[in-house]
């Protein structure tokens, strides 16, 4: 057999034939720019959300660098940075501290920086340049506009700085001044090397003799890469002679930097997966219509290619001019799809990141997003139309001839005695191409599916379950420091001014304090084994353990959740009896197996008066184990001398929540008692928190008035309501609704599209048998009121296969996932579902109409000779 040379005639029978069905091509070329749009928007969403992560979260941890050297002195810094692992380096001194009362909310830290450890810690200057003399400095502008500075280069700044060893007034110029980060919990003061070397002069440089920070260098590091960084921060250790145990005598302090992905892969596994069904619920959605669309389109030109085949074109040969005409349409479908998929999906993104700490959105513009998008519409669209291809390839010329595109097994005769129905007709043509019929009931089933499941997942939003973990009351006052997990008892109570102010608002309905006891260290004897942190630690009742001592005002008592025993409040302000305190988990529930004590048991409190050092300690690690000169470890390192004694039963357990402890858990045990009992053990007790309840209906007057004390009369006051955590709620559910709705609205196009197509090559197929049914006597309204309930018949299927569907989903996949989600609380909905239907019903009764009006414009005779 020779071989001919007919590439170039097999192109233009496929650029022919793809110039004569236009209407084909808009479709199809419509359907990958949707389907192109659907991967653009996930990867531009999933890469978006992943590098903000991680913007937010190296704000969050201080900067870019893949590690830190903590610690060093300068001998140790120029040992260490010199090693090839490292690409850059950025140098940073630790001066001190401002103290000051009004940035008791946002705390200011005082370093020294050069430019590389600037750049890593992502700060810019807005105005002017780095410090360079002695008395120079760079704020950010929070900062300034807490101070009431004017961020202007040459302003005066005069700070109060904690060096450690003392606090001193220093005079300042600003030199410069970025802008700071609101969730970004301190703020950076830049100082000079020359201020450092003036002020703290030799400090820092003895770390491990004597413990001083200040002075101390960090070596912010970045390497060639993010793999394996804590190998690589340990090669640089050990090769520069060093050890990475921090106890050894040369070894070195190591950070590595947590937000990076890339040094977690493990932790993503669910982010993995959730991309990988999102490419797999997009190609199928793009399939369905893809695949249909040619299969519909090989059906109505099967005679061409059975002609074809008579000249002696090959089933390749035919394939190959399905697949050219495939790839055309991509030329100008994913290029559309991949300009709007982007500006979706960075539309989407800051709404999506909004609730991340940090808040910020960084766009990835990364080739991969488009050279991936690409790849996966263009594999769509050939895997789509391959099946159709081969079955083209596949056709005799005398099938080609026969062939009507009803499925084989159709026909059949059936005895009427009062004629057929418009409706039993219109139900019959559903069954002539079955495949056709599924493939458009499952498009457009799949649109309606997903939608019901983004809208049942946003009912399922338990704004109980939200709120009640953060707040148990309308507000929540406390000090600033508070609600950085930084309270400190001696100085830093809630402002007696503010309560009285508060307590005789119009709209106060009832408050009460949480107290801490002041300059006394309370604790339980306890003997036997319990486990802190890990380590497993014995006690003897010659000791007492971590105890976390909570003092109550009525209001608070009375609104605690007494999850085992009971509380008679006038039983228990005899002084003789104590609440123990219990945690609760992500799912609300309380973890019984930390409780050291039972209901009934005798519990002995002791002062802790005296703790004597054994004179052979020589240091203290910072996991709290003693060592002596010669580096062994002292199992007993201190005796403890303790006071005043009393004994107490547990009367029962309460669920500790946000607003009745201090928000840091380091005790092993935790009580509740009378305000009056704690008073015996010390009279300075201070007013840790104070919550309140307001009139319903009147909480906007209370938010009003706390937001204006805060502000105007004492900043280091703070609070927080149940409204701006129910806003909170809101503003995030109605977030996935926006997104996952508009996704959903994308695949129900794909969807309406399926039938738009099936419906109009239908018409177009059938025009020969509407001409033959309207010669016989059908009317045009009758041919119409047949189409109608071709239409509508979809409608109903589709109906009966999304509920089913999104009832074995629903209470398969949505319900797991509500139960992985301590927020989420199940709950079915149709409603979404049940106007959609309605919706669909309503289009596939008119988009038949409108298909025939623009497909059949011919007279009778004309429609029976296209035919032949």
């Amino acid at each position: 057999m020779f071989k001919v040379q007919n590439t170039k005639a097999i192109r233009n029978l496929a650029k022919k034939n793809y110039e004569s069905n236009k209407k084909r091509n808009r479709t199809a070329i419509i359907a990958i720019t949707l389907t192109t749009i659907l991967f653009t928007t996930l990867f531009t969403l999933g890469a978006g959300i992943i590098k903000s992560m991680e913007y937010n979260n190296m704000r969050m941890a201080g900067g870019a660098a893949h590690a830190s050297l903590k610690y060093l002195s300068e001998e140790e810094y120029q040992k260490l940075t010199k090693h090839p692992l490292i690409d850059k380096v950025g140098k940073c001194i630790y001066v001190g501290t401002v103290v000051d009362e009004t940035l008791v909310k946002r705390p200011v830290e005082i370093d020294y920086y050069d430019k590389v450890c600037a750049q890593l810690g992502f700060i810019e200057l807005k105005k002017g340049t780095f410090p360079r003399d002695k008395n120079h400095i760079v704020l950010d502008d929070l900062t300034l506009q807490r101070l009431g500075i004017t961020p202007k280069v040459g302003e005066k700044v005069s700070l109060d700085i904690d060096f450690n060893d003392r606090i001193e007034t220093v005079d300042f110029i600003l030199s410069g001044w970025y802008e700071g980060e609101p969730a970004f919990t301190v703020g950076i003061g830049l100082v000079s090397e020359s201020f450092v070397k003036a002020y703290l002069p030799g400090r820092g440089q003895a770390y491990k003799k004597d413990f001083d920070i200040n002075g101390s260098i960090r070596a912010d590091l970045y390497f060639n890469n993010s793999k394996d960084i804590e190998g690589n921060v340990q090669k640089v250790i050990t090769d520069s002679g060093y050890a990475i145990e921090e106890n050894a005598d040369n070894g070195i302090h190591y950070g590595v930097n947590w937000s990076y992905m890339s040094a977690s892969l493990d932790n993503n596994i669910g982010s993995i997966v959730a991309v990988v069904l999102g490419i797999v619920l997009i190609m199928l959605t793009g399939y369905l219509i893809i695949y249909n669309i040619f299969q519909i389109s090989v059906i109505k030109e099967i005679r061409f290619y059975g002609l074809l085949k008579t000249i002696g074109t090959t089933g390749r040969q035919i394939k190959s001019i399905i697949k050219q005409e495939a790839l055309k349409m991509c030329l100008w479908g994913i290029p559309m799809g991949l300009i709007l998929g982007f500006g979706l999906g960075a539309l989407f993104l800051p709404l999506l990141t909004a609730h991340m700490n940090g808040g910020k959105s960084s766009l990835n513009f990364s080739p991969m997003i488009f050279i991936g998008s690409a790849l996966f519409a263009m594999a769509t669209v050939l895997l789509s139309c391959n099946k159709p291809a081969k079955a083209a390839a596949k056709i005799t010329p005398v099938e080609a001839v026969k062939f009507s595109g009803v499925d084989q097994g159709y026909t059949k005769k059936q005895k009427r005695t009062n004629g057929s129905k418009l409706y039993q007709m219109a139900f019959a043509n559903l069954g002539r191409n079955r495949k056709r019929t599924v493939i458009a009931v499952i498009s457009m089933s799949l649109s309606l599916v997903l939608m019901n499941a983004v809208f049942c997942l946003a009912n399922s939003f338990d704004m109980n379950k939200f709120v009640s973990k953060f707040i148990d009351c309308d507000f929540q006052v406390a000090h600033a420091s508070y609600f950085s997990n930084d309270y400190l008892q001696e100085q830093k109570e809630v402002d007696g001014e503010l309560v009285a102010m508060l307590e005789a608002q119009p709209a106060f309905a009832g408050g009460g304090g949480v107290y801490t006891p002041m300059g006394v260290d309370i604790r339980a004897e306890y003997e036997g084994e319990v486990t802190y942190y890990g380590q497993q630690m014995h006690f003897d009742k010659t000791q007492g353990i971590y105890t976390g001592i909570y003092a109550m005002d009525d209001f608070n008592l009375e609104n605690l959740d007494i999850v085992k025993g009971e509380l008679d409040l006038e039983k228990f302000k005899s002084g003789n009896y104590l609440l123990l305190g219990l945690m609760d988990d992500d799912y609300g529930n309380i973890v019984y197996d930390e409780a050291l004590y039972d209901i009934g048991d005798k519990v002995k409190l002791k002062v802790l008066e005296e703790t004597i050092t054994d004179p052979n300690v020589s240091y203290f690690d910072e996991a709290g184990v003693a060592y002596d000169k010669e580096g062994k470890v002292i199992k007993q390192p201190t005796t403890e001398v303790y006071g005043r004694e009393k004994e107490y039963e547990i009367m029962g357990f309460y669920r500790m929540t946000y607003t009745n402890t201090s928000r840091t858990y380091g005790d092993l045990v935790t009580f509740a008692m009378p305000v009056e009992e704690l008073k015996t053990y010390t009279p300075q007790i201070s007013r840790m928190t104070y919550l309140c309840e307001s009139i319903d209906g009147e909480e906007s007057q209370i938010e009003l008035f706390l937001k204006n004390y805060t502000e105007a009369v004492n900043q280091t006051m703070s609070y927080c309501s149940r409204e701006s955590y129910k806003q909170e709620f809101f503003e995030f559910r109605n977030v996935l609704v926006l997104v996952g709705g508009a996704l959903c609205l994308i695949i129900g196009l794909i969807g309406l599209l399926n039938f738009v197509n099936a419906m109009s090559t239908s018409i177009i197929a059938r025009q020969k048998e509407f001409a033959m049914l309207k010669s016989i006597g059908m009317t045009k309204k009758q041919l119409l009121s047949m189409l109608t309930f071709e239409g509508i018949y979809y409608a109903v299927y589709t109906s009966i296969v999304s509920i089913v569907i999104t009832l074995l989903v629903s209470y398969t996949v949505l319900k797991s996932l509500t139960k992985a989600m301590w927020f989420l609380s199940f709950e079915l909905t149709l409603a979404p579902l049940l106007i959609a239907c309605t919706l669909l019903v309503i289009l596939t009764a008119i988009i038949p109409r409108w298909s025939y009006h623009t497909n059949n414009k011919k007279s009778i005779v004309e429609e029976l000779k296209d035919g032949e």
